[in-house]
């Protein structure tokens, strides 16, 4: 008897734990601390005129051939365990990846995740950082393009800003 209440009690942890979530500070922290990967901090990047991403950290690396599937994969299992709820958008054409993910961080901030990854190139990064929920929706509304071997996202059509993630 005491050891089906202990087989059911370890059970009922077990399910429990599988609806924890990983946060994106937990992501980002999962992918930038990858052997390989070099970080550095933006005090903001713009969205569109008025709406930015601020506190922007990034880690970034250009790996060799042969790390390719390491890096690839680990991102891949760290995106996996985010919950689907706090993607905001994403592509991936299975050689380039792009994907924004967002979750609320109180006081009418949201904590922002990107991570882009192309597998041809060994370029892969990831950022974290916070905005507004006027940016998560900027965000949401991006012009996002697919062909090929390509993905690109612009904040606004009729934005003169940069692409803030192009790949090719």
């Amino acid at each position: 008897m005491k050891k089906l209440f202990i087989s059911i009690f370890v059970i009922s942890i077990t399910n429990l734990l599988g609806y924890a979530d990983t946060t994106l500070s937990e992501a980002y922290d999962a992918i930038s601390s990858l052997s390989g990967m070099s970080e550095k901090s933006v005090s903001k990047v713009s969205l569109s005129s008025d709406v930015a991403i601020t506190n922007l950290k990034s880690a970034t690396v250009n790996s060799s051939v042969s790390d390719v599937e390491k890096y690839r994969d680990n991102i891949i299992y760290t995106l996996e365990n985010l919950p689907v709820r706090n993607m905001v958008i994403g592509a991936n054409n299975m050689r380039n990846i792009a994907t924004v993910y967002s979750s609320p961080s109180g006081n009418g901030n949201y904590n922002v995740l990107i991570v882009t990854g192309n597998t041809q190139s060994g370029q892969f990064s990831v950022s974290y950082g916070q905005t507004s929920k006027k940016g998560v929706d900027s965000i949401r509304n991006t012009q996002l393009t697919m062909d090929g071997f390509e993905i690109v996202l612009v904040p606004e059509e009729d934005s003169n800003l940069n692409n803030y993630v192009t790949m090719k």
